[in-house]
C-alpha cells in the first residue's frame, strides 16, 4: 500500500475532513484527492509547494478523473434512492459495487499524484505545520474559479485542523490567513 493511500486511510476519519472534503468538491470542484495530497506533503515535512505545482498534478490526472472517477461517481450518485421499476435493493446492491470501482478510482490516481513527486519518496509522515498544509490547500483551491466562500474557508480550516491534530487552534486560525 502507498504512503499517500495509508495516509489517506488514516485522515479521512478524522472529525470534520468527509464533509468539508466533500463540501469543497461539490461546492468548488475541488479535486479531493489534491486536497489529500496538500495535507499528506505537509505531514512529510515537505516545503509548500506553489500554484503551478497543484495546476501541474491537476493536469496530470485530468483525464483519469474526467474518464473514470467521475463517470463511475455519476452512476453511483445516480443509483442513490433506487431508480424507477428497479428493485431497491438490486439498485442498492449496485451503488455499493460502483462505490468500491470509484474508491479503487481514487487510489489509482492518488498513485499518480504520488509517483510525480519524487521528493515525497521515502519520507515518513508526521506532525504537519499548519502554515505548510494552509498555503498548500490555498495553491490546490486556486484551480477553481472565483473567491472563496465564509463555507469554503470552513471546511479548509477543517482540514487544516484535521492533518495537524496537535496544532492549537491559534495555530490553525493564523495559518488560514492564506485564504484572505
Amino acid at each position: 500500500m502507498s504512503a499517500f493511500w495509508t495516509f489517506t486511510l488514516g485522515v479521512y476519519g478524522r472529525e470534520g475532513v468527509r464533509p468539508s472534503a466533500l463540501h469543497l468538491q461539490e461546492a468548488r470542484g475541488a479535486d479531493v484527492n489534491l486536497l489529500l495530497y496538500a495535507m499528506w506533503r505537509a505531514s512529510l515535512g515537505l516545503p509548500p509547494f506553489d500554484n503551478a505545482h497543484a495546476a501541474a498534478l491537476a493536469s496530470r490526472v485530468r483525464a483519469w478523473r474526467e474518464a473514470v472517477v467521475e463517470p463511475l461517481r455519476a452512476v453511483r450518485t445516480g443509483l442513490r434512492g433506487g431508480v424507477a421499476h428497479v428493485p431497491g435493493d438490486e439498485a442498492e446492491g449496485l451503488r455499493k459495487r460502483t462505490l468500491e470501482l470509484e474508491i479503487e478510482a481514487e487510489r489509482v490516481e492518488q498513485a499518480v499524484i504520488e509517483a510525480a513527486d519524487p521528493s515525497a519518496r521515502g519520507r515518513k509522515a508526521g506532525a504537519a505545520d499548519p502554515a505548510a498544509v494552509a498555503a498548500n490547500l490555498a495553491a490546490v483551491m486556486v484551480l477553481g474559479d472565483g473567491p472563496l466562500d465564509a463555507a469554503d474557508v470552513a471546511a479548509l480550516r477543517a482540514l487544516v485542523a484535521a492533518a495537524c491534530p496537535d496544532a492549537d487552534a491559534g495555530a490553525v486560525d493564523r495559518a488560514m490567513t492564506v485564504m484572505s
